[in-house]
């Protein structure tokens, strides 16, 4: 099906193409055999003349049960292999590698075992199964990686589940496929799928370099959903862009003004509430109060560089 849908790198993917392959191909069949019959008859004994008498056509009890049984052999068959993908699907392994997916508008944050933590891509090692542990912090998501043929609701109440095993290594995308405002459409995300040399390169923190400040700001800007509510290319949306904030002088709702510095954006970002600009919605954005003093730091020094 690599023509119509993203080829599956897991082999349960595979299996779900398989199921739709025989859906696809029991209707086609069905449609173009009834309708092709049907026009036939319609041809053959059509009224020819208005002194044509209609035929006293009696039914085939034989023909009534052979169109009730046979379909329904086909959709039990069907059934039982589209039953016996989905207890697959929702069966997650005793084993394998777990990782904790946090969601919110309009990001996606993963925490790895040993507790680090990526924003909007994370990795995972080829022919191992990878559980995901999934909450919403806000509103109701869906996790979804079309090459792996798994989606799953995320929703704020509960943690739900869903694992993989990806057999080929490479990049693949997430969607978030459950309207989640504004910016749904910016919901994406990357799954990298490395082979065990890599994974075990990535494993004692050899893989990457270690980012700058910059870089880790970048990296928080995306994770927090920041690029929900603020640009960086100078385009106005919820919330300001940062482009050129830093030293800009603003008008509060109090009509006191203020230049923005460090000490602005911190309190900012804690307490969104405090100072509102002019002309901006009141306190439309949540308090990021819980990131560390480093986290912050990070973000301010990437604010910076917009100029």
């Amino acid at each position: 099906m690599s023509s119509v849908l993203p080829n599956a790198v897991t082999e349960l993917g595979g299996r779900v193409d398989m199921v739709q392959l025989w859906l696809i191909a029991v209707m086609g069949f069905w449609f173009i055999a009834c309708n092709g019959v049907m026009i036939y008859l319609l041809l053959r004994y059509r009224r020819k003349s208005s002194e044509d008498e209609t035929p006293d056509i009696k039914g085939s009890h034989i023909l009534e049960t052979v169109w009730t049984v046979v379909p329904t052999i086909i959709c039990g068959f069907i059934f039982y292999y589209g039953v016996q993908a989905w207890a697959e699907l929702r069966t997650m392994p005793e084993d394998g590698y777990e990782v904790t997916v946090k969601a919110r508008k309009w990001a996606w944050t993963f925490t790895h075992p040993d507790g680090r933590v990526e924003a909007q891509s994370f990795y995972v090692p080829v022919a191992e199964p990878v559980k995901l542990l999934m909450k919403s912090e806000d509103v109701l998501h869906s996790f979804f990686i079309p090459e792996f043929r798994v989606k799953e609701d995320v929703v704020p109440s509960m943690y739900t589940q869903l694992w993989f095993q990806a057999e080929v290594p490479g990049t693949y995308d997430i969607f978030c496929t459950e309207y989640c405002g504004d910016n749904h459409s910016q919901m994406l995300g990357k799954v990298h799928v490395l082979d065990k040399a890599d994974w075990q390169l990535y494993l004692a923190n050899e893989l990457f370099p270690v980012l700058t400040p910059v870089e880790e700001g970048a990296k928080q800007f995306l994770a927090n959903g920041c690029a929900g509510c603020h640009t960086v290319d100078g385009t106005d949306s919820i919330g300001p862009s940062f482009k050129g904030l830093m030293g800009r002088t603003e008008e509060m709702e109090d009509g006191t003004t203020i230049v923005v510095d460090e000490a602005y954006i911190e309190e900012s970002i804690r307490y969104p509430g405090a100072k509102i600009v002019k002309g901006r919605p009141s306190n439309q954005m949540s308090s990021f109060d819980y990131l560390t003093q480093d986290k912050i730091d990070n973000i301010i020094a990437y604010i910076k560089e917009q100029k």
